[in-house]
């Protein structure tokens, strides 16, 4: 069958179309038009907590270990207090030592690799009038930053490489809640005033340890979301709105002026880590750069980019250096483990 206007011959022609790809419908470029794209890529959910939970020092580049001096003092002879009396000539001499703490630091190394036909494509959308609503190369880089800010969280909690963290360090010390009422010491069955009680335990305990300094009393604790929770319950004593009111109001901290924190941990860092099975632990510790911190010394950076022909693409490496949690005064912590 010839076809007069353009002289082709064939079966089927379908004149309607200018060429032999299939189409839906004859309003396509319409439709094309009509579309409203969000140009707003959705990314993933993550929570970092770690700069809201210790103090950061940063600087020293690759380092392999960090180091940190301490001082104790004391006095030989039978009058400690150097008190003298009319037939008391013992004279106490002061003494002082030393010490110098050792913790390691880690290397930290990353890579992303940008493919080279994906790049070509995202230039070719652009030239043809329908750029991407991202780059690739910042979506990277933002993926492998969150890594890094992983890394931290899990060296801040929990440590690594047979380092501790804030959650488990051997060298923090570890009391029992007490049974309330209800013959048990969780707070899922405790009273607010047993649940105050339990707070002002652990509070005290840490002065106690520290000489009784109040530079040495905690003024943040760590609990899960489940504890959390139960902590913003609503209540009605004294006009208050919920428990964590109540006891940020009445706690032993607050009456000796040191503003007491209480936050959510989540999960991975905190869970099974109590001594009495079944139940959670929380970590009241004073949050202040003389009694601990993270040193980071080498904060990350971006190394270089090279191209890669068997990965056919380009690879951009970023490094770091990771210390862990010099708890230099653990007597200003303690693990209330039972609740």
């Amino acid at each position: 069958m010839l076809n007069k206007r353009t002289g082709i011959v064939g079966r089927g022609y379908n004149p309607s179309f200018a060429f032999d790809a299939a189409s839906g419908n004859g309003m396509a470029f319409l439709s094309s038009q009509l579309e409203m794209p969000n140009v707003k890529l959705v990314e993933p959910l993550a929570s970092v907590t770690h700069p809201r939970d210790i103090p950061i020092k940063t600087g020293g580049g690759y380092v392999e270990f960090l180091s940190a001096w301490a001082s104790d003092f004391a006095t030989s002879g039978g009058n400690q207090y150097g008190l003298q009396g009319t037939e008391n000539t013992d004279i106490p001499i002061v003494q002082a030592s030393v010490n110098k703490g050792i913790w390691p630091a880690f290397n930290w190394s990353a890579a992303f690799r940008l493919s080279y036909i994906n790049l070509q494509r995202l230039i070719d959308s652009k030239k043809f009038g329908i750029p991407a609503p991202y780059s690739m190369q910042s979506l990277l880089d933002q993926g492998l930053r969150l890594i890094w800010n992983k890394a931290l969280d899990r060296v801040t909690y929990l440590g690594w490489a047979n380092q501790a963290g804030l959650m488990n360090n051997p060298a923090v010390a570890i009391i029992d809640a007490v049974p309330g009422a209800s013959t048990y010491t969780d707070w899922a069955r405790k009273t607010t005033t047993e649940i105050l009680n339990d707070i002002n335990t652990a509070l005290l305990t840490t002065q106690e340890n520290s000489g009784y300094d109040v530079a040495g009393l905690a003024d943040t604790i760590l609990v899960d979301y489940p504890h959390w929770s139960l902590l913003n319950q609503p209540m009605t004593i004294g006009g208050f709105n919920s428990v964590l009111e109540y006891i940020l109001a009445n706690n032993v901290a607050k009456r000796q002026g040191v503003e007491l924190t209480i936050l959510p941990l989540p999960t991975p860092w905190i869970q099974g880590l109590s001594t009495i099975g079944g139940t959670s632990r929380l970590l009241a510790y004073r949050k202040d750069e003389e009694d601990l911190y993270l040193q980071i010394p080498q904060p990350i950076q971006k190394v270089f980019t090279v191209p890669s022909v068997r990965a056919a693409g380009y690879e951009t490496l970023f490094t770091g250096c990771i210390g862990v949690v010099q708890w230099l005064r653990p007597t200003t912590a303690i693990y209330l483990d039972g609740i």
